[in-house]
């Protein structure tokens, strides 16, 4: 049930459409997305922004990292035997790679080297990481979705500290999958893919979570998905099979919703704030292998707000 009126619709515009001279056309993959739509050379995830004006996104299907410079100019850093799926920026200038087969590995633009950086929880493989962010205080939170949904409720949402100590937060995840943390890091949103809701967790000041409620719910094929917030608190709920970022409030009462360019596709899958201002918007719309955005009225919040290491 909804008492409030019907919010606005904000329609996006291309950034890029990445280059069928950068497609693995005719390249064979054993990936198979959730999507209803089948995949063809190309799927798009992790934009990242960074502050020289690159964007930087993975092709999850051909374990690639692409960046598109201010240029709008698109190169492949590098290629490995993986699922890359989320980025984030580590204080060092290095990021954090969330990989559905190889774990949490780190990847040095400076280089186009990719390494691991954390591979195992106690010897054992993890089901499969999906998306990343980066505290303030250089905690790594991360979700291990695998194949998780509703038959099997077991996914997990990690935080990583900077000395190596890894916490799970959650272990009843229903596919778990975007992450975003409000403005003042009080709270952190959650999206469980496969039951169409974003969970919100308080965390206390050592570090735990209690009472996680539900935030937002939604309906369709696949639920939301990458997650952001802007600096007035409002989160951004990308949701593929309805083509849509839906926009909310703290107190979860709809803002706005953006929805797909004309001649883009529905599958609006990850999203990041960029731009010099960042007041852009930036979000991957996978299968169709292109970027979309908008511009927004405030900043957004960076997904890695980490510390410069000293």
């Amino acid at each position: 049930m909804n008492f409030y009126p019907v919010p606005p619709v904000i329609q996006t515009e291309t950034y890029i459409r990445i280059p069928d001279s950068i497609r693995c056309t005719g390249q064979p993959t054993e990936w198979r997305g959730g999507s209803a739509t089948p995949m063809a050379d190309i799927f798009l995830e992790g934009p990242t922004y960074v502050s020289n004006g690159d964007l930087y996104l993975v092709d999850v299907p051909y374990g690639r990292i692409l960046k598109v410079n201010p240029d709008k100019e698109v190169t492949e850093c590098v290629r490995w035997d993986g699922e890359p799926n989320g980025l984030v920026v580590r204080g060092d200038g290095c990021l954090v790679v969330a990989d559905y087969k190889q774990g949490i590995l780190l990847f040095d633009p400076s280089t186009n080297e990719i390494s691991p950086l954390l591979t195992r929880r106690n010897l054992e493989r993890f089901k499969g990481p999906n998306d990343l962010i980066v505290s303030s205080t250089n905690d790594i939170y991360f979700t291990d979705q695998g194949q998780t949904g509703l038959t099997d409720q077991t996914g997990c949402v990690y935080r990583l500290s900077p000395t190596g100590k890894l916490d799970c937060l959650v272990s009843n995840g229903i596919s778990p999958n975007g992450l975003a943390l409000s403005p003042d890091e009080r709270f952190l949103y959650v999206a469980m893919t496969r039951s169409n809701a974003v969970w919100r967790l308080p965390l206390h000041e050592d570090g735990t979570t209690t009472k996680a409620g539900l935030f937002f719910q939604s309906f369709g094929n696949a639920g939301p998905d990458g997650l952001a917030v802007d600096e007035e608190g409002n989160v951004f709920i990308c949701h593929p099979s309805l083509g849509s970022v839906f926009v909310v409030d703290a107190d979860g009462v709809p803002k706005a919703r953006i929805v797909t360019a004309p001649e883009g596709g529905k599958n609006l899958t990850n999203c990041t704030f960029g731009g010099p201002d960042h007041k852009t918007l930036f979000i991957t719309d996978s299968i169709k292998g292109n970027v979309q955005f908008v511009r927004w009225h405030c900043e957004g919040v960076p997904r890695s707000r980490a510390t410069k290491a000293n």
